[in-house]
């Protein structure tokens, strides 16, 4: 699909999903939740040339979120955090996998 429709389609399907269950969640995983998956997606499109292992996309993710959680209203009003804080987050995992094949 390429990476660009490979990113978006879930992100807009996770999306669609929480607007469906709005009512049955919590107000902050409304407001929190597709913006942290379409984040990490971000980190999902590297390609499996540069970082093969999911465990290790995963791991990125997984810091992504917790970093946007812990930053985010420090950036309310900049543009491009998002892809910002992914690549931020991308990079030292990138850099360990580096490190680990050497």
């Amino acid at each position: 699909m390429g990476i660009v429709v490979g990113s978006a389609l879930p992100s807009l399907i996770f999306a669609l999903a929480v607007v469906l269950l709005e009512k049955y969640l919590s107000i902050r995983f409304v407001e929190e939740a597709p913006v942290i998956f379409y984040g990490a997606a971000f980190i999902g499109m590297a390609s499996h040339k540069i970082l093969s292992s999911y465990f290790l996309i995963g791991i990125a993710g997984l810091l992504f979120t917790f970093i946007y959680l812990h930053t985010s209203p420090y950036f309310d009003g900049f543009g491009g955090a998002l892809g910002t804080t992914a690549a931020l987050c991308f990079l030292p995992v990138w850099a360990t996998s580096l490190l680990k094949k050497k």
